[in-house]
């Protein structure tokens, strides 16, 4: 949330969300390919806290819900609600995405498209962002990049355009069904896509404790200036929660 006040400002357009879920839909067609039989062969949906200290604007937070649904073992559809304070101020963050493996044989491709939405209402100042990635996942490592397309708006002004080069990785060291253990990095996640210098290293753990319930904890290192390491802001993140499945 924190990227919201480090950004130029601009002017609110409400294309913007209708273009969001526009870029989401296609991939939600691609059904057809397969019928029209679309069955949910798998679902999450996680709760968690996030407790956040960076050096510019102290102690910050947010509870988010994110939900996923997968349906005939090759499209994933996710979205997610953050509530929280940047400071002393109230912010919220959404996102809605849409992932489609593709029919390669070995290779576990995905294409995705993504829409995230960040608002701080003090300010009037509020992110859209469009973005296109393409990911290789594999089981003991992944990586994505693609275009993230921000508009960036504040009040009354001109909206401002910023494409930014968007890029992650995850690297597990410990995977059993049990428990699994993982190093990720990028400049973007669910939540935000920040600039080419706003990137993070996290260490993150999912313990499943039943069939249906896993406990989820994310430990982060931020690097939050804006170009490079022109701007260094550095900061600190951890998030745990609950990941219910069936």
């Amino acid at each position: 949330m924190q990227h919201l006040l480090q950004c130029r400002t601009g002017k609110p357009y409400r294309q913007y969300l209708f273009t969001g879920f526009l870029v989401v839909l296609p991939f939600l067609s691609l059904s057809n390919l397969y019928g029209f039989d679309l069955r949910i062969t798998g679902a999450e949906l996680g709760l968690s806290y996030r407790p956040e200290y960076t050096r510019v604007f102290a102690y910050s937070w947010d509870i988010s819900c994110v939900g996923s649904l997968e349906l005939n073992d090759r499209f994933t559809v996710k979205s997610g609600l953050a509530l929280g304070q940047v400071g002393s101020v109230f912010a919220l963050d959404t996102f809605v995405s849409s992932a489609f493996a593709l029919p390669i044989p070995v290779v576990p491709l995905y294409v995705k498209a993504a829409y995230i939405y960040n608002v701080i209402p003090e300010y009037k100042t509020a992110l859209h962002t469009l973005l296109p990635t393409v990911e290789l996942r594999g089981k003991w490592a992944g990586i994505a990049f693609g275009p993230s397309m921000r508009f960036t708006l504040f009040d009354r002004d001109p909206a401002i355009f910023e494409p930014i080069i968007a890029l992650s990785g995850f690297v597990h060291v410990f995977y059993t069904e049990q428990l699994r253990i993982a190093l990720v990095s990028g400049n973007y996640r669910d939540f935000v896509s920040g600039n080419m210098g706003s990137y993070s290293l996290g260490l993150t753990s999912r313990g499943n404790i039943s069939e249906r319930l896993a406990i989820i904890n994310e430990v982060e290192v931020m690097q939050t200036g804006s170009v490079g390491l022109a701007a260094n802001s550095y900061g600190f993140a951890y998030r745990g929660g609950v990941l219910l499945q069936w």
